[in-house]
C-alpha cells in the first residue's frame, strides 16, 4: 500500500512539474509592454496581443522581421458575435490580433510592430510597439 502511495505522489509531482514548465514557456504581452527588456530562452515562445478593429483599415503588423525570433501564428478574433439580436451580420467593432513567436536563435534583437493602413505606407502609422529581447541557450 505505502509503495502504491508512493508511486501515486510520484505520478502527481510529475504531473505538477510538466504543467508549470510548459507554462514557464510562453510569455503573453500586451500593449503595457511597450519598450519592456525581455529575456528569454532559446525555444521559449512569445504572444502579443493587441486591441485591433479592422473595419478601420488599421492593422498590427510586424516592423521588420528578426532571425531570432520566428512568427509562428497570427490571427484576430471579434470581440462581438457575428450576428447581431435580430439575426443580420454584424458589421465594424473591435476585437484582439495576436502575434505568436518563437525564440530560434541566441542573440539580442528589437522586435517591432506598427499599427497601421498597410496601403497608406509608413506615414499612416498611428502606434508602434518595441521590445528589446536577449534569447540565451538553456
Amino acid at each position: 500500500m505505502r509503495l502504491l502511495l508512493l508511486f501515486v505522489a510520484l505520478l502527481l509531482a510529475a504531473c505538477v512539474t510538466t504543467k508549470s514548465n510548459v507554462l514557464a514557456q510562453t510569455l503573453v504581452l500586451t500593449e503595457q509592454d511597450n519598450n519592456k527588456p525581455l529575456s528569454i530562452s532559446v525555444g521559449e515562445f512569445v504572444v502579443i496581443r493587441f486591441s485591433e478593429n479592422p473595419t478601420t483599415g488599421y492593422v498590427w503588423a510586424i516592423d521588420g522581421q528578426t532571425e531570432l525570433l520566428v512568427l509562428k501564428s497570427s490571427d484576430y478574433v471579434s470581440d462581438m458575435p457575428p450576428i447581431n439580436e435580430q439575426g443580420a451580420v454584424r458589421v465594424g467593432g473591435g476585437g484582439k490580433c495576436t502575434f505568436t513567436f518563437v525564440a530560434q536563435k541566441s542573440g539580442a534583437a528589437i522586435l517591432k510592430l506598427k499599427h497601421w493602413r498597410p496601403w497608406e505606407g509608413n506615414s499612416s502609422i498611428v502606434d508602434t510597439f518595441s521590445i528589446p529581447v536577449k534569447i540565451e541557450v538553456k
